[in-house]
Formats: C-alpha cells, sequence, structure tokens
C-alpha cells in the first residue's frame, strides 16, 4: 500500500472495513486515485514550487498542470475551458473545486480576479502542495482533503467544479455524486465527465455518460439546479448548471 501512503487516512479505513480484503481496496483507490497520479509527480511539483518561493521566477502554471494525468489532458484547453464558464456565469471571485487534482494550479489562467478558491482531494500531499501554491498567489491556503464518497463539502461559493468527479464517486458509492451536488452552497455548478479514457480510448464513454446525466437530469436528481449550457472542451463534455 505504499503507492496510496498519501491517500486521507479516513478513505483508507472506510474502504477497508466495507471491502474487507485488500485487493479489493487497492482496485477502488486505483480507481480514485491511482490512475492519474504520475510517478514522482509531487516531487517535480514540490521542486517548482521550492524554484518559485526561491528565485521569484514566473509562476509556473502549466509546468504544475502537466505533471497530473487529468490536467494534462485538459492543458491545450483551459482558454476554452474557462471562457465557457464565464460566458455562462458572468465574474466570479469564488471557486469550490471537488476532486481537483492539479486543477487548482490553472487559477492563474483564470482571467477574473479570483479571492478564494476551496480544493477538495483525496490526497494529502496534493493538498499540501496547493496551498503552498495559493500561499506564493497571496489566496488564503483553502486546499484541505477529504472522502468524497461520503463527505459533503459546505463552503459557499458563486461556483462548483466537479470535473470528471461524478464517474469516479460512482464506483466508490452509487448515488453520492448527484447527492453532493443537490446540497452544494454555490450559485453555480459545473460538472464534466471524460470522453475518452486516461489511454486515449473513447469506448462509448460520450454516449454512455450523455444518457446517464440527461436521464438524471429528468429524474430531478440535480435539483435545485437546472442546466443552462452545455459544451464539448476538448476531451470533457461540459455541463454548466444555475441554482
Amino acid at each position: 500500500m505504499k503507492k496510496y501512503a498519501g491517500v486521507y487516512p479516513p478513505m483508507v479505513e472506510r474502504l477497508m472495513e466495507e471491502q474487507g480484503e485488500l485487493k479489493a481496496v487497492k482496485t477502488k483507490l486505483h480507481q480514485a486515485y491511482g490512475a492519474y497520479t504520475q510517478e514522482n509527480g509531487h516531487k517535480k511539483a514540490a521542486r517548482l514550487l521550492d524554484e518559485m518561493e526561491n528565485s521569484g521566477s514566473d509562476i509556473m502554471a502549466r509546468d504544475l498542470l502537466a505533471l497530473h494525468a487529468s490536467t494534462k489532458e485538459r492543458l491545450p484547453f483551459y482558454e476554452e475551458f474557462y471562457g465557457f464558464i464565464l460566458e455562462n456565469t458572468g465574474s466570479i471571485e469564488s471557486v469550490l473545486d471537488i476532486g481537483c487534482g492539479y486543477n487548482p494550479f490553472s487559477v492563474p489562467l483564470i482571467p477574473v480576479e479570483v479571492k478564494a478558491y476551496y480544493a477538495y482531494d483525496i490526497d494529502t500531499r496534493g493538498a499540501e502542495l496547493i496551498n503552498r501554491f495559493f500561499t506564493l498567489l497571496g489566496l488564503p491556503p483553502l486546499a484541505k482533503c477529504a472522502d468524497l464518497a461520503v463527505e459533503i463539502p459546505h463552503d459557499t461559493a458563486d461556483i462548483a467544479l466537479m470535473c470528471k468527479l461524478l464517474p469516479v464517486l460512482e464506483a466508490q458509492v452509487p448515488g453520492s455524486g448527484f447527492k453532493m451536488a443537490r446540497n452544494l452552497n454555490v450559485h453555480n455548478l459545473l460538472i464534466s465527465y471524460p470522453l475518452k479514457s486516461l489511454g486515449g480510448r473513447e469506448k462509448g464513454m460520450a454516449k454512455h455518460y450523455t444518457a446517464s446525466f440527461e436521464k438524471a437530469l429528468a429524474e430531478g436528481q440535480l435539483k435545485p439546479f437546472s442546466l443552462v449550457a452545455q459544451k464539448r472542451v476538448g476531451q470533457e463534455m461540459l455541463y454548466l448548471a444555475h441554482k
């Protein structure tokens, strides 16, 4: 379990109780964490942050984003990604990023001033790195860990980001993703789905996730939010909803 030493301990404890055997626990941890984490990614990120602190060099957001599989895939599309959000929300000053991975390193790429960025993940080392980065930007260090399949963040923000998160939560605890979405204290909600696997294969993901999301909408699983816009950006389908 050395590979998962940085995973939020209460999540590991829950999985051990639920699954009962180590192989099943490792499978769940791979689905939620291992598949996205690059080897030595945290060490490389720490070195970049050291360089920023010691030399006063420019903020290397893109270098940091390239160290995580999910944000590396999104890297060529951040202008379009945040453009879509702002077109449908107007200016935003606070963000709640759930299952954030390395996405908080994209703050310098947001074309408006963000004053508070709440970031939640299961990666304890990642949260520490993000808080170092926030401090360098002059932002409050608001990255935290939580067992997101059973814990719902209650911070108030202009928008919540749930990027590629729902399939991961559904694999952990069925129904937990939309339950979380319904209970968030935000005005706007962005949900995205991956359209290809991390290996680059489509595997019918676009059709499957579109049908799944539309079914959930029809059943009222997203209330009190209502869908206002959707768009494919890179290898993600983005859905923007207002409360």
